[in-house]
């Protein structure tokens, strides 16, 4: 009889001691915060999207395509920027037409995204287009860091997409 009532208590606390540990181990891996191992493997996916490469005349990619995952919103992330010396309707033109020709679809345009003064930055998209990549839908934005009042004669293209949380334009 004595030895079923300490065996109880400390099964019941070793079993507890599980949990919290299984807990720990989910909440560091991404569970809580961050990126998951699934949304770490398919930064690469995304930087290897042909639409990365695509781009008008008139245009040069500028510095290194990145990629990675934001610890912050959970979401895997791919860009390129590029430098051009053709028209801004140039640009948006010819991306209305590759990204559809890419298998993308139109979600939103917005032809002058600078944020009112005195405001946060919520969507700098010029252009926002979607499609499946890898088993989620993908977002693809094309906009311009001088509507943010930075970098005159630049744009972005950047592709964001998530298996395990919320991804966007």
């Amino acid at each position: 009889m004595k030895l079923r009532r300490v065996a109880v208590p400390v099964l019941v606390g070793a079993g507890g001691m599980a949990v919290i540990a299984a807990t720990g181990v989910w909440a560091l891996s991404g569970g809580l915060y961050g990126c998951t191992g699934d949304d770490q493997e398919l930064a690469p996916t995304l930087a290897s999207l042909s639409i990365l490469d695509a781009h008008p005349n008139r245009t040069q990619p500028q510095d290194e395509r990145y990629s990675g995952c934001d610890e912050d919103d959970g979401f895997a992330y791919a860009g390129q920027y590029y430098q051009y010396s053709t028209s801004r309707a140039g640009v948006l033109s010819f991306y209305r037409q590759a990204a559809v020709e890419d298998g993308w679809r139109l979600e939103s345009t917005n032809p002058s995204p600078a944020p009112a003064p005195g405001s946060l930055a919520v969507d700098t998209s010029s252009l926002c287009f979607e499609k499946p990549v890898a088993g989620t839908t993908a977002h693809l934005s094309v906009w311009f860091p001088s509507d943010l009042g930075d970098s005159a004669g630049n744009y972005g293209l950047e592709v964001t997409a998530s298996h395990d949380g919320f991804a966007w334009c």
